[in-house]
């Protein structure tokens, strides 16, 4: 009979409702008077006013309810947004009946016996009646709910009293079919201790877990926290697996982000949950507003990160999003993706003006056509570049790959968004690209740079954001150390110390959108990573988590660090300075785009160039030079004077390392007659050249000597000079043959000018001589040996020394310049005023022995270079020009340019001078013409 009834109690349709509904709003008002007259009550006496107010009652709360939608609702599922429409509507109905029986009342319709508080007494009574009934049907449902529940269900502890671990019990009450029955909560809040919700008591905290699945016979524990940090579900789970109790959670906060919560998301612990930090607070509205009706060009769509992008890009209703991948199927399923949730909102009347339109496209960012195409046709408002090649060691061993796709590529894209006048661009970089040890890291540092050269040089918001490891990802560690455990192990992990920063993607990729709204142009934004992550640690805690004790099922092994892998990830580039944003997890880097190097074209051409050859040394050799913080490992100067000199023909032959003394071994000791230069050189050599620039008197403006000048012919960029390249080769065994050739060189070709104009002016050749060519052993032999082949005088042979070397080191120069000067060549002191304490060396001077064997200073071309336009600086000229004078010694200035220059020079008695305002360096023929027609300033 029970059963019967229930059934008929859950039939009940809106109709039914509003028939039930007439009938207790014609018999509140009689029960109502009833309840205030109590024993006075005489019907005969109210009949006429009882019957009037009835109908007046009715009318209103039925119109009322009725136009409110009340009996459009399906009140099997009622819960509290109902009653509080209920009830709502309810306390309205008594103002208006109040309002109508007070005006009655007055104008005397309704006898002054009829009590005043009839309206408020119907209105409760009203809601007594019809939201009782009503949540006789949910209360009802219930009942059935719980008599279908599996006998064996399985006892759950809800491990969180908050929001979501409420509304996990709700649904596991609303289900209970699936066998899930919430015993307990636990709860860290000591204010909900022992109270009772949904039915469910909190027994205690956490710490109180084994008491409680011991005392209710718990099955399974599910953490329902999604806000809480990776520290809080590490306890947890390190308690329930210590008493060997199953554990399952929900989603963080960043998983599921604008999505809805319930059964369907229950999952094993994951290491993500354990690395969990503190929630994202996102200014949605902004990045909505940021994004809306704008369309999207997402690159790397298919991937990782790209892939969370488009997700997230799509809450935020762009008018399209064009996804833009290198891989078919990864492209196609994401795109897929999307399109089921496009189709849910066009089914659920979604605003047909807001629906996104997608565009799957398969391109590769490195060809440039392909996606001139795409902007042509598509005319983007803003791109999201995600695509990059970001395997470490994959990309050590394939450096072409790294450099062609994360620089060609990002260069490709951000020429074509100032070609279309794109107004936003952001580039998703890495925290390798900081102090970089791999070719990675290094490539992706070069694209930061072209990002933010555009940004510079356009004015539009074109900005980078920085951050590590992310958790998920296919190119994370944990699903390797997974596939290991899955095949009984071990867990290979690279070194017991290395660290890394780990984020969650659905993290990064909210504080990425988050960053596109904060940047104006020309900033690289570092993501917040919080503590770095040993990841040992991480091993351990992926071999606990799938049911195994580390040593005992599963080993862990150390197999050394990899190419180009470092212990510790930075964050910071020396020289950037960062400042705190709008953004607790966001830094700022705003002087960005203003350290950009100059020859950041030239070297990303070059760069790309070296690619296209497979020249993998020369792509090191390229990245190092255009990024001084950039530390690959296995990085020699033999390696780089290799990749440096391949760039002559594109052949390197290696030439073996030898004793400085040997220097027999290398095939241009036996120099060839016909001076063309570069002809006796070896393979590899050939691009080097000489240049001759020529010293001049300045009182008489005669040519006095020539200084024989280090060039090196590069194929595309032309003369090189000797401050790029030569100090790499400098630290090589290269320099000392390099340097046997030039003495050679510059006297044979000096020789022959001494032959052709020897009435004319007294020639010499200064030949400059590195700090290793100086000190090298068998220097002094070598030099002989030139003398002697090309029998030209010792005394028109001047070599110019490094200052640090002639004041700095004194008991070591003195033995060789005793040597040289017994040889009979003059001495010169080069590089005079490099630094900022070369005036108080030279001071010293006159104490040291080693002054009198120098015939000559030589002043810096950095210095005289200011004597024009700064007084102090030529005031420093003229105490060297002192100085030098006291001690017998002529002086010779380097890089004149100017004839202020020349004026000064002269007034403060320089005796003589080099550089472009006499003549820019020139070959062989233009000396000849220059000796010939004895060219005067």
């Amino acid at each position: 009979m029970v059963n019967k009834l229930l059934k008929r109690l859950l039939c009940l349709n809106n109709s039914h409702f509003l028939t039930i509904d007439a009938i207790v709003f014609s018999i509140a008002p009689l029960l109502a008077l009833v309840l205030r007259l109590d024993d006075q009550f005489d019907l005969a006496t109210y009949k006429s006013s009882l019957i009037l107010v009835t109908v007046i009652f009715l009318t209103t709360k039925l119109s009322l309810l009725y136009s409110c939608g009340v009996y459009k609702r399906y009140w099997r599922y009622a819960s509290i947004d109902e009653l509080t429409q209920l009830s709502v509507l309810m306390l309205a109905a008594v103002v208006l009946q109040s309002l109508i029986f007070y005006a009655l009342h007055q104008s005397m319709v309704i006898p002054e016996h009829i009590p005043r508080s009839l309206p408020l007494m119907d209105g409760i009574l009203s809601l007594l009646l019809i939201g009782g009934l009503r949540f006789s049907i949910r209360a009802t449902e219930r009942i059935n709910q719980q008599r279908d529940r599996p006998q064996a269900a399985e006892r759950l502890l809800i491990i969180g009293a908050g929001n979501a671990g409420v509304h996990l019990v709700q649904e596991m009450q609303r289900n209970p079919h699936l066998g899930c029955e919430p015993v307990a909560f636990v709860d860290d809040d000591p204010h909900k201790l022992n109270l009772r919700i949904r039915g469910i008591t909190v027994v205690g905290n956490h710490q109180q877990i084994p008491e409680a699945v011991g005392k209710l016979d718990i099955d399974r524990a599910i953490v329902a926290m999604p806000s809480v940090s990776g520290q809080v579900i590490r306890e947890v789970v390190k308690i329930c697996q210590s008493i060997n109790l199953k554990t399952s959670t929900i989603p963080s906060i960043s998983e599921i982000i604008n999505g809805r919560l319930g059964l369907s998301n229950l999952r094993d612990i994951q290491i993500e949950d354990l690395l969990r930090r503190e929630p994202i607070v996102t200014e949605v509205q902004k990045v909505a507003q940021f994004i809306q009706g704008k369309k999207i060009l997402i690159t790397g769509a298919g991937g990782s990160i790209g892939s969370e992008l488009c997700r997230q890009i799509l809450k935020c209703h762009p008018t399209e999003m064009i996804l833009v991948g290198h891989g078919e199927n990864s492209v196609f399923n994401i795109q897929q993706e999307l399109a089921r949730i496009i189709g849910t909102l066009e089914e659920e009347n979604f605003n047909q003006g807001q629906l996104t339109h997608l565009e799957g496209l398969i391109a590769d960012i490195r060809s440039a056509s392909r996606l001139e195409h795409i902007f042509k046709k598509y005319q983007p408002d803003m791109i999201f570049h995600a695509a990059a090649h970001k395997h470490v060691p994959l990309m050590e061993l394939n450096s072409p790959e790294a450099i062609t796709n994360n620089v060609l590529g990002t260069k490709n894209l951000v020429d074509l968004a100032r070609k279309y006048n794109i107004k936003n661009f952001l580039m998703i970089s890495t925290d390798k690209a900081v102090n970089p040890t791999n070719i990675m890291g290094a490539s992706k540092r070069v694209a930061e740079m072209l990002v933010l050269d555009a940004a510079r040089q356009s004015g539009n918001q074109y900005i980078v954001v920085r951050f590590g490891n992310v958790l998920g990802s296919r190119g994370s560690v944990v699903p390797t150390f997974k596939k290991q455990i899955a095949a009984g192990g071990p867990i290979t992990v690279t070194h017991p110390e290395i660290c890394r920063y780990f984020m969650t993607i659905p993290e990064a990729v909210q504080l990425v959108l988050q960053a596109s709204v904060l940047g104006r142009g020309g900033e690289v934004f570092m993501l917040d990573m919080g503590k770095p992550v040993k990841i040992v640690d991480l091993a351990k805690d992926l071999i606990a988590l799938s049911g195994y004790e580390v040593g005992k099922d599963i080993d862990i092994i150390f197999t050394g660090l990899r190419p180009g892998e470092k212990l510790y990830e930075e964050l910071f580039i020396p020289g950037e300075k960062y400042e705190p944003t709008e953004h607790p997890k966001i830094l700022k880097l705003g002087n960005a785009s203003r350290i950009v190097p100059e020859v950041l074209p030239n070297s990303v051409s070059d760069l790309c160039t070296a690619a296209n050859q497979n020249n993998s040394p020369l792509i090191v050799f390229l990245l190092k030079q255009l990024l001084p913080e950039y530390a690959p490992k296995n990085y020699t100067p033999e390696v780089a004077a290799a990749a440096l000199l391949s760039q002559g023909n594109g052949n390197y032959e290696k030439i073996p390392s030898q004793s400085s003394q040997n220097l027999d071994f290398y095939p241009w000791n036996g120099i060839n007659k016909t001076l063309e230069f570069g002809k006796d050189l070896p393979i590899g050599l050939q691009g080097l050249r000489l240049h001759y620039q020529p010293i001049v008197d300045l009182p008489t403006g005669n040519i006095i000597g020539l200084e024989a000048l280090l060039r090196w012919l590069h194929p595309r960029r032309g003369l090189i000079s000797l401050a790029e390249f030569m100090p790499i080769v400098e630290e090589t065994n290269l320099i000392i043959p390099i340097g046997c050739w030039v003495a050679g060189q510059a006297c044979r070709q000096m020789k022959v000018w001494q032959q052709e104009f020897f009435d004319v002016v007294p020639l010499t050749i200064s030949i400059n001589l590195s700090a290793r060519q100086f000190f090298e052993a068998d220097l002094i032999h070598q030099l002989e040996k030139v003398l002697a082949e090309t029998q030209l005088s010792p005394q028109n042979l001047r070599l110019e020394i490094p200052e640090t070397v002639a004041i700095d080191v004194p008991d070591l120069t003195v033995a060789k310049l005793v040597e040289l000067k017994a040889l009979g060549v003059q001495l010169q002191i080069d590089q005079l005023g490099i630094g900022y304490s070369f005036l108080s060396r030279l001071q010293r001077l006159p104490s040291l022995s080693s002054y009198q064997h120098f015939d000559m200073l030589k002043i810096d071309r950095s210095l005289i270079g200011q004597i024009d336009v700064d007084e102090e600086s030529l005031e420093i000229v003229k105490q060297i020009v002192t100085i030098a004078h006291e001690l017998g010694m002529g002086t010779t200035a380097a890089g004149v340019e100017t004839t202020a220059q020349l004026v000064h020079l002269k007034a403060i008695g320089c005796e003589f001078g080099q550089g472009y305002l006499f003549s820019e360096p020139i070959d062989r023929d233009l000396v000849r013409n220059l000796l010939s027609q004895q060219i005067r300033v």
